[in-house]
């Protein structure tokens, strides 16, 4: 490959100064890092990435990952001491909440969520669902003040063209585009849709997703063309702005 080449895929930048708000590298408690030492090799490869500010976002789903903001909070602090060294911090914890039955009787029981930052939450939903959970659990999130954001829109099948989008936007929703599916981690059918709906700015935020070590890896390897370029950087500064830090 010719040196012009690497050095584009330099000069995009694409996670430098981007604070990652959905990723799973909290330790031990759902099905991101498995221990401490796990996490502190993910903070290395984020610092050369250009990510130095991390919001961890451990899954809360009743039936597998039955987290509480306890569990969440006990692993978060455990890794904030173990990291206090590194480039790359981690600086406050959410949720990623499984929309179901569970999530709509807790939202009708009013009680409290984690959010992201501010009063924006982090909701996905099972990838062969139909959208009739969702569509409740936004009308209950907004009466409570909650500001929904839908992680990965493009890997559910039940959203497969633009009408299902912007009716989700109109209703208040917004849109979180993982980074590795741009890569093509989960298929050519969801990396048409996430390069498709980059390109018409559907979405408003983006997040790495990242379990592992070669999540992360494999988004090094990302590139962008011009059109999906432009919106990417629109995004990360958008949400630099709202994120405030």
């Amino acid at each position: 490959m010719s040196f012009t080449f690497f050095l584009k895929k330099k000069q995009q930048n694409l996670f430098s100064g981007l604070v990652d708000f959905h990723n799973h590298i909290l330790h031990g408690i759902d099905d991101g890092s498995k221990c401490v030492e796990q996490s502190l090799s993910m903070l290395d490869l984020y610092s050369n990435m250009g990510i130095q500010k991390i919001i961890a976002s451990p899954h809360i789903f009743k039936d597998l990952y039955p987290n509480t903001p306890e569990s969440i909070k006990k692993s978060f602090e455990t890794l904030a001491i173990e990291s206090n060294a590194k480039k790359t911090q981690i600086i406050g914890y959410g949720a990623e909440y499984m929309i179901d039955e569970f999530f709509i009787d807790s939202l009708k029981q009013e009680n409290s969520l984690l959010c992201c930052f501010e009063n924006n939450i982090l909701i996905e939903i099972p990838f062969f669902a139909e959208l009739n959970f969702l569509k409740q659990a936004l009308f209950e999130l907004q009466k409570q003040n909650y500001s929904p954001i839908l992680a990965h829109p493009e890997r559910y099948v039940s959203l497969s063209g633009e009408t299902e989008l912007k009716d989700l936007k109109l209703r208040g929703t917004k849109l979180q585009l993982n980074a590795l599916s741009l890569v093509g981690y989960y298929g050519k059918d969801v990396r048409k849709k996430a390069n498709e709906w980059l390109k018409k700015g559907f979405y408003d935020f983006i997040g790495t997703d990242a379990h592992n070590e070669h999540h992360l890896s494999e988004l090094q390897e990302l590139r962008l063309g011009k059109k999906e370029l432009k919106e990417w950087l629109n995004i990360k500064i958008s949400q630099q702005k709202i994120i405030g830090l």
